[in-house]
């Protein structure tokens, strides 16, 4: 049986769970990509810290507003990294 390093395994599965982001955001219009890295936070526990590039119009409106909560909403409704065992931090960049 072939065994794989835990961080090998959390690697894939983190990014099965981000592709899901990534697909319920491709079309979106203030979207640009989602990426993420997997390290410590501040308290030395595992995190997942996943990066939104959005267009630079939409800082600060209404429909950035709008689309920060559905992707904080859909953090925990599609990539579940608390089921992983990962803090999340979300960032947006553009």
């Amino acid at each position: 049986m072939t065994t794989f390093p835990a961080s090998v395994v959390l690697d894939a599965e983190v990014s099965d769970r981000i592709e899901r982001l990534r697909t319920e955001y491709a079309s979106h219009p203030l979207v640009r990509g989602i990426d993420f890295r997997i390290g410590r936070d501040w308290t030395d526990d595992p995190s997942v810290f996943i990066e939104v590039k959005v267009t630079g119009e939409g800082e600060a409106s209404p429909e950035f507003l709008k689309l920060a909560q559905e992707i904080r909403h859909d953090l925990f409704r599609l990539v579940r990294t608390e089921e992983i065992g990962l803090h999340s931090y979300l960032h947006f960049v553009n």
